[in-house]
């Protein structure tokens, strides 16, 4: 027992806390259940209780829960949806993130289920996982990367441009929050055709008037030519040396190169065993997470850039790096 007692299981006892994963399923079960929908007009517990089929119980302590992450607005003994609950949970709206908690439920699932994961090869078509994800990538685009965008839009470079290239773009919505930046600028999505034709239609709310797409594959085909900026977004060749004489080829003289990727840290972590446990029929992966065979080192990058013709300008990490050039 004093042996057990020495032992340092932190770790461990932060492991077994599980609160995360308590909030998460209760969103879900929410979202599920149609609540912010209905909540769109406030409504007493009694109310949900009756119309959502809940226990009147379960209601006034669900909504009190919500009320104290503020996606519910308590008023007079009536719960109506906050703001961001409007914008991101009701399923009404062309923003919402039902679809990333159903993702994350699968994942759950898939971990859940390891002792027969491990078990099978597990290879996924490339143009299927990617037209099916685009959806999801795109609501947590909305979350996590307005900063970014608004660092691309801050350059010099940016606000003169007006064609862009998103280079695998998938979902579309970061060719067009740059157009709804810069009032000049036209933007061509290029993606596989099953993607293109799933991404058509996830942007179709947002009236984007000024975002093409381009159907193609980068290891095949050409990119285009006369673009100003070559805007590329973790793509599964943005690592890639054959890719690069493309891109050069793609953009004008002085043009802009954005390239965001995630280039392997140190050791072994869960998001390195979780890249091990599937695989795609035809990219083939190596085993550090978000690399393939064949990518390039951020050091072996930059310096084929500069083979290329490329003058690097800016290198910044935000748990990705992503690598700035101009075309010289």
């Amino acid at each position: 027992m004093l042996e057990v007692l020495k032992l340092n299981a932190e770790w461990l006892q932060e492991l077994l806390k599980l609160e995360e994963l308590k909030t998460f399923a209760v969103l879900h079960g929410c979202l599920k259940l149609g609540l912010f929908e209905f909540l769109e007009k406030p409504r007493s517990a009694e109310e949900i209780s009756k119309e959502v089929k809940l226990s009147h119980r379960a209601a006034k302590a669900v909504c009190r829960f919500l009320s104290s992450k503020g996606l519910l607005i308590e008023e007079g003994g009536k719960y109506r949806i906050s703001e961001i609950s409007k914008v991101f949970l009701s399923r009404r709206s062309p923003f919402s993130i039902a679809e990333v908690f159903e993702e994350k439920r699968e994942e759950i699932e898939f971990w859940l289920n390891l002792e027969n994961t491990m078990k099978g090869e597990n290879l996924r078509r490339e143009a299927d996982f990617f037209k099916r994800r685009i959806r999801v990538l795109g609501k947590i685009a909305l979350l996590k990367d307005l900063k970014f965008v608004f660092k691309i839009a801050s350059l010099e470079e940016f606000r003169k441009a007006k064609r862009l290239l998103d280079l695998g773009g998938g979902h579309g919505l970061y060719a067009y929050a740059f157009t709804l930046l810069n009032e000049e600028l036209i933007a061509d999505v290029f993606d596989l055709p099953e993607v293109v034709n799933s991404a058509k239609d996830f942007l179709k709310p947002f009236n984007a008037q000024r975002v093409n797409f381009v159907e193609g594959d980068f290891f095949r085909d050409e990119l285009g030519e006369n673009y100003d900026i070559v805007f590329s977004s973790f793509n599964p060749g943005g690592k890639r040396a054959e890719l690069i004489p493309k891109i050069s080829r793609a953009l004008k003289k002085g043009g802009i190169y954005v390239n965001r990727q995630y280039f392997p840290a140190d050791g072994f972590g869960i998001e390195d065993l979780e890249w091990n446990l599937w695989g795609f029929e035809r990219l083939k992966k190596a085993s550090k997470a978000y690399t393939f065979e064949g990518d390039l080192g951020l050091g072996e990058y930059i310096s084929k850039l500069e083979d290329n013709g490329f003058k690097v300008f800016e290198v910044f990490s935000k748990g990705y790096t992503a690598i700035l050039a101009r075309k010289l």
